[in-house]
C-alpha cells in the first residue's frame, strides 16, 4: 500500500478570498471543505498517478466527524481513497503520530508526507514542506515527484 500523509492547513487549506471578496483566511472544518481548489487537485494529480491513498494527519480530524468530507468537498476526486487518520498520542507531535502509525501497518510500502511544518525530524527525508501561504502547487508538485523517484525509483508505480 502507498500511503499519503496529508495535513490541511498550509497544504490544501491557505489564505484565500471567499467567494464574494470580503473575506481573505482560512477555511474552517464548519465550512465543510477545504479551500484551495488548485491544491487539492495537484494532490489528486499525485494520487492517481502514483497510486497513493491519503491517511489525515490534520488537526482537521479532532474538530469534525467529517474530515474525509471536507477534503472531497473540496474537491479531492473520488477515485482516491482516504483510509482514515492518525491515532492521537499524548505528545501531539504529528512525526510521531506518523511513525506510529507506520508501525502500526505495516502493508504500507511506499510513503510520502506532505505538510508545512518543519518539526519533522526522523520522517524529514519523506517530507514535502509546503509553504503555508501556497500550499502544495505546481512546484510542490515537480518536488514529490522527485522526492518520489529518489525513494522509490521510476519504475514499480
Amino acid at each position: 500500500m502507498n500511503i499519503l500523509f496529508l495535513d490541511y492547513d498550509g497544504v490544501v487549506n491557505t489564505p484565500m478570498w471567499d467567494d464574494n471578496g470580503t473575506h481573505f483566511g482560512f477555511g474552517f472544518p464548519e465550512d465543510n471543505k477545504v479551500n484551495n481548489f488548485q491544491c487539492v487537485q495537484w494532490v489528486s494529480e499525485f494520487c492517481e498517478k502514483y497510486r497513493f491513498s491519503i491517511v489525515v494527519t490534520s488537526t482537521w480530524r479532532f474538530s469534525t466527524p467529517f474530515y474525509k468530507e471536507c477534503l472531497y468537498n473540496g474537491g479531492l476526486r473520488k477515485t482516491i481513497e482516504i483510509v482514515g487518520c492518525t491515532l492521537v498520542d499524548n505528545s501531539f507531535n504529528r512525526e510521531l503520530e506518523i511513525a506510529s502509525y507506520l508501525a502500526m501497518h505495516k502493508d504500507i510500502k511506499k510513503y510520502l508526507i506532505f505538510d508545512d511544518s518543519t518539526d519533522f525530524i526522523l520522517l524529514k527525508d519523506h517530507v514535502i514542506k509546503c509553504e503555508t501561504e501556497l500550499g502544495f502547487n505546481i512546484t510542490k508538485y515537480a518536488e514529490a515527484q522527485e522526492l518520489y523517484k529518489k525513494l522509490y525509483g521510476n519504475n514499480d508505480l
